[in-house]
């Protein structure tokens, strides 16, 4: 009985982790496999000290920036594109593999080492499996997500992938709001929070429930949770991208 409880908890931490459009790796240990895929989009960024903007020299002259990637990511086990982000380091390590391996020839397993809210957090990159011609028709049929709009916290229209057609890389609703997965992930999220930042985020939205909010609302969503996780754990320059 014991192992069908351990089972289950584990299949429903995957399936948590699975939803939305982001990889997420939340704590120490946690792992995924895919491709690396298209151009990556890098930005630098200051923190404010309410949230975090694009850098602008005018307008930030007196604060460092630091340096975002954000790079498509399918992933075999979901079926699906997804993006995966993170900081200078973190691109540095992606930049080795590909001069040593080549990003288009393996998939790539990337490891969390460290737990949530560990500044210290460090991730591997390791190639895991060669892309055979049935993993590489299976990449080229999938649309590469659009970085620019993801960064800009808009509705997200896909571009075509290298090769193929695409089918949509993440589902919602008919009713156009979030699917549960996601909410489910949002409302992890969000009990980290004390509660006026929770009723803040209720605010902004317009909503009572997490699970009401509109489907093209998610990066938006995202994106306010993490700047008020980031202001509650102080601030600092390098966000962890994966928690």
């Amino acid at each position: 009985m014991a192992n069908s409880w351990d089972s289950a908890a584990s299949m429903a931490e995957r399936h948590a982790a699975s939803g939305g459009m982001f990889v997420r790796l939340a704590k120490d240990g946690d792992k995924v496999v895919g491709a690396f895929c298209g151009e990556p989009l890098p930005k630098e960024v200051v923190w404010t000290g309410e949230r975090y903007e694009t850098y602008d020299e005018q307008a930030h002259g007196d604060k460092r920036p630091s340096l975002r990637v954000m790079v498509n990511f399918f992933v075999p086990a979901d079926g699906q594109m997804k993006v995966i982000e993170g900081g200078a380091a973190w691109f540095k390590d992606i930049l080795k593999v590909r001069d040593k391996y080549g990003l288009d020839t393996w998939l790539f397993e990337i490891e969390r080492h460290g737990d949530a809210g560990d500044t210290k957090t460090t991730y591997s990159i390791l190639p895991e499996t060669k892309i055979d011609d049935e993993m590489r028709a299976k990449i080229a049929a999938v649309d590469l997500i659009d970085l620019e709009v993801v960064g800009s916290g808009k509705q997200v229209e896909k571009k075509p992938a290298r090769r193929g057609t695409s089918a949509p890389a993440s589902k919602a609703p008919s009713d156009g709001t979030i699917d549960a997965e996601v909410a489910g992930e949002l409302v992890a999220l969000l009990k980290s929070l004390p509660r006026p930042d929770v009723e803040a985020f209720l605010k902004k939205y317009g909503v009572q429930r997490v699970r009401d909010l509109d489907a093209d609302q998610e990066i938006s969503a995202r994106t306010f949770i993490e700047t008020l996780v980031a202001k509650q754990q102080g601030g600092t320059e390098e966000v962890d991208p994966f928690a």
